[in-house]
């Protein structure tokens, strides 16, 4: 079966046994005008003709790659008690690209598509809807993560947000953390102990801005007793004092979403449950000077520690700052760009709890 969604840049392959099982997952992205790049290959084995479809515990081997990388790995899931194991992926250069006139469409071409698109459209061949709207369909294309969160709401008091097992919990007004510098514009957003930060592609202008924490309050009760309760779910960078309508993923350096996995985002890592926002040309005096902070207990380091965690580093010599914040836990924490309805970066923010 071929699942093709242009608009998306990808097609699908499934591939399935005589009893109807799938045996085979093969995810194309359209990365060029003529060419599909194998993005990622599942295989499935299973061991009885009982062993029902997409079984949990059948043999599986999955092949992640990226272009131009050598890739990235290859997971081999042994089934049930069967164990996993990594190795590097080894995928010739012929069968990592495909062409895209396999499909159904050649992209280039003298002439202009008899649906109307230029050629080279990546919807060429799709046809179009009535408006918008995604068509109704038990299929979609994987999309990456997407801000599901009614953010701006966050930072605006009084607005009902549902927090487990706490009840009538409702926003209160933010909570100033501090002012981050950023003299060249630059920003990271990173973990404050990476010694490389994770430096966004967007751009701010240069200047001073307010870190706020969204503050969400409500009630709780343990064996009859009630008490109050207080969430920070988020954290902002306030660059523009007006609303985001929209919310887009920050990207870095080469990260290409439509490389991204259904569901996946890019972010920042951390092992220590904790971001920092900071001007990424100073990162790493700021950063070096955090970790003497925490590591060599060194308190003519710069660092100023601020209420509920946070941790501010200054350097002398250019007045930019960083300036820290806890996330849930540790792993991969995406970071969105809010924009006013005329397109201009207003707020830049990391949902900083598991909701």
């Amino acid at each position: 079966m071929h699942l093709v969604a242009w608009r998306d840049r990808f097609v699908g392959q499934w591939v399935y046994d005589e009893l109807g099982r799938r045996t085979h997952d093969v995810d194309l992205r359209l990365l060029e005008d003529d060419r599909l790049f194998l993005r990622q290959y599942v295989e499935r084995r299973y061991a009885s003709p009982e062993q029902p479809d997409l079984a949990p515990d059948a043999w599986r081997l999955t092949v992640d790659l990226l272009p131009g990388r050598g890739g990235r790995r290859v997971l081999e899931e042994r089934g049930r008690d069967g164990g996993s194991s990594h190795t590097p992926v080894d995928v010739p250069e012929e069968r990592r690209w495909h062409d895209r006139c396999g499909f159904g469409v050649r992209a280039a071409g003298p002439s202009r598509p008899s649906d109307g698109s230029e050629p080279g459209d990546a919807t060429a061949g799709e046809p179009a809807s009535a408006d918008d709207e995604e068509p109704a369909s038990l299929w979609r294309p994987p999309k990456p993560l997407r801000m599901e969160l009614p953010a701006a709401d966050l930072f605006r008091p009084g607005n009902p947000f549902p927090v487990e097992p706490w009840e009538g919990t409702r926003t209160a007004a933010p909570r100033h953390i501090a002012m981050v510098r950023i003299p060249t514009g630059r920003l990271a957003v990173s973990d404050p102990h990476d010694r490389k930060p994770r430096e966004l592609t967007e751009r701010v202008p240069p200047g001073e801005y307010a870190l706020e924490a969204a503050v969400v309050i409500g009630e709780g009760e343990y064996y009859g007793d009630r008490f109050p309760v207080t969430e920070e779910p988020a954290v902002r960078l306030l660059i523009r004092d007006e609303p985001a309508v929209t919310w887009e993923l920050a990207l870095s350096g080469d990260e290409d979403p439509r490389l991204l996995l259904d569901g996946h985002a890019y972010g920042f890592g951390s092992d220590g449950a904790t971001g920092g926002f900071a001007d990424a040309a100073a990162w790493e005096t700021l950063s070096g000077k955090v970790r003497r902070y925490y590591e060599a207990q060194d308190d003519t380091s710069s660092c100023e520690y601020l209420d509920e965690g946070h941790l501010r580093a200054v350097d002398e010599a250019t007045g930019s700052c960083l300036v820290s914040f806890c996330t849930g836990g540790d792993g991969t924490w995406p970071v969105w760009l809010g924009r006013s309805a005329a397109g201009e970066l207003v707020s830049v923010l990391v949902i900083t709890s598991y909701l």
